[in-house]
């Protein structure tokens, strides 16, 4: 079955702004409270919108939760598939999500030698 996201929708949020704002700074119960009243499909497009950004990967989750796999393969295919299963467990796929960490160790900056 074909997914229905493109590249060039990819970049589009499927909700207005406003709304979308206040999901952002939102609790983990007033998320879920939040997107119940949307349409599942908006709902998956969502989730997928905000697990391909690392700095909205736990709010996709929290999102993916709410939705169906069929929903999710619809609208992502196999990903959507792969973001259902880590849905269910949100902490595990979190807990190795170094996005925050350095990507390499620096060496501390010294003035001796100047």
């Amino acid at each position: 079955m074909p997914h229905r996201s493109t590249t060039d929708d990819m970049e589009i949020c499927p909700v207005p702004e406003l709304f979308f704002s206040r999901l952002i700074v939102a609790s983990q119960a007033a998320v879920n409270t939040m997107v119940q009243d949307l349409p599942e499909d908006q709902r998956s497009r969502l989730a997928i919108y905000c697990y391909r950004r690392n700095h909205l990967r736990r709010l996709g989750l929290l999102i993916a939760a709410s939705c169906s796999k069929r929903s999710l393969s619809e609208e992502g295919g196999h990903a959507g598939e792969l973001i259902h299963i880590q849905a269910q467990d949100l902490e595990g796929p979190l807990a190795g999500d170094r996005y925050m960490a350095p990507r390499y160790v620096r060496r501390p900056v010294s003035l001796y030698n100047c």
